[in-house]
């Protein structure tokens, strides 16, 4: 998404030209397509004089508000996943799960414990015959 520094408008995908104010992004273009810097009098590839007009510069303000609007939505995101993480733990039964939770986090820890403790090439072996169980467990799901 592009947003034009002159007439303020945004563009879905990455467009060459603004389609309200036909101001081009970031270059200048010949009436043939050649991209050429900002700068440029004339054509670099073809010597055209004839460029498009670039859309002004990007202000200190139009970076500040972007990295604002950046920052507080990674922010909505991150506190709306803590929101719920928190309340779904908190509505847990915890006295009623931590007889069963217990002995599956000691057997999870024991079966990581010993994974490490394997050789190179038996992980391996390990790791190809759990692919192929979980392919065989997905194709039976589509059955």
């Amino acid at each position: 998404m592009r947003r034009c520094t002159s007439c303020f408008r945004f563009h879905p995908g990455s467009p060459t030209f603004c389609s309200y104010c036909g101001r081009s992004f970031d270059v200048r273009i010949c009436s043939r397509g050649h991209r050429n810097p900002r700068g440029a009098q004339y054509c670099s590839e073809c010597g055209s004089a004839d460029l498009s007009t670039p859309a002004p510069p990007a202000s200190f303000l139009h970076h500040l508000s972007g990295f604002v609007l950046y920052l507080l939505s990674g922010l909505t995101i991150a506190l709306t996943v803590i929101t719920a993480v928190l309340a779904v733990l908190h509505s847990i039964d915890w006295t009623a799960l931590a007889p069963s939770l217990v002995p599956l986090v000691l057997m999870v820890g024991f079966l990581y414990w010993t994974t490490t403790l394997l050789p190179g090439p038996v992980k391996k072996v390990g790791k190809a015959a759990g692919r192929q169980v979980m392919k065989s467990i997905k194709k039976d799901k589509h059955r």
